[in-house]
């Protein structure tokens, strides 16, 4: 339901003003429309995490032994919800059986590093990707 009508402030000024209600099939319409980007933007950087889980996997610096560390080598799609505000965030990490991460990520000059090589090759290109012009995208039906 919407509300039209007139007011005057402390001021003095007239003002013209219009009330909606969450029963409105205009918000309604916009919280769908915002459910589904959301939910269209999670599935999005899911899918970008598993592509850079592949790359890391693939590009790692060390030869394997035993593959673990390579097997250890994950990403995840974390949503954080606070408020009115949504966070999605791609982590990319090592597992808790590759105990030696830190050697690999830290140690020998970080000569063996993917974790931080790979944020600077994907975060950009992530961002680049994510322009105000083309967040449109989302807010179509979300793939199943």
């Amino acid at each position: 339901m919407a509300i039209q009508g007139s007011r005057t402030s402390k001021t003095g000024k007239t003002t013209i003003s219009m009330e909606f209600y969450r029963d409105n099939g205009i918000v309604m319409g916009l919280e769908s429309v915002q459910n589904r980007a959301s939910q269209n933007f999670v599935q999005y950087m899911q899918r970008r995490a598993d592509e850079i889980e592949v790359y890391m996997k693939q590009n790692h610096p060390w030869q394997n032994r035993t593959g673990r560390a390579e097997r250890g080598l994950h990403t995840t799609v974390d949503e954080v919800i606070t408020g009115g505000e949504a966070l999605v965030q791609i982590g990319l990490l090592h597992d808790e059986g590759t105990w030696y991460w830190r050697h690999l990520e830290y140690g020998m000059g970080r000569r063996f590093a993917i974790i931080e090589p790979t944020q600077r090759t994907f975060g950009p290109k992530l961002l680049n990707e994510l322009n105000l012009s083309e967040l449109y995208r989302f807010t179509g039906n979300p793939k199943k």
